[in-house]
C-alpha cells in the first residue's frame, strides 16, 4: 500500500458514487434525502387579540382537516395582504 491510500479510496469512493453501483451490492445504501422547496423562516412574537387568535386558530384547524395551508402559512398570506393594502414591497 501506498502512502496516499486516503487518497485512492477517495477516488475510489468518488467513482462509484459518479456510477450508482458499489463493490458489495448487498450493503445498505446511504441516500440523501431530496431537499424541500420550503424558504426558511424566522421566529417572531406578535401579541393578538384573543379574538383574533380564536379565529386563527379556527381556520388553522379547518385548512389542517383539509390538507390546505399551515398556520405559518396563513400567516404569511395575511402579512402580504397587508403590505399590497399600504403599497408597501416584500
Amino acid at each position: 500500500m501506498t502512502n496516499n491510500w486516503i487518497e485512492e479510496e477517495n477516488a475510489r469512493a468518488e467513482e462509484l458514487a459518479k456510477t450508482g453501483t458499489t463493490t458489495n451490492q448487498h450493503a445498505p445504501l446511504m441516500i440523501k434525502k431530496a431537499k424541500r422547496s420550503i424558504p426558511s423562516r424566522s421566529v417572531r412574537t406578535i401579541y393578538l387579540q384573543e379574538q383574533h387568535s380564536r379565529a386563527l386558530d379556527k381556520l388553522a384547524f379547518e385548512q389542517k382537516m383539509c390538507k390546505g395551508k399551515k398556520t405559518p402559512e396563513l400567516i404569511e398570506e395575511a402579512i402580504e395582504l397587508l403590505l399590497i393594502k399600504y403599497g408597501a414591497k416584500l
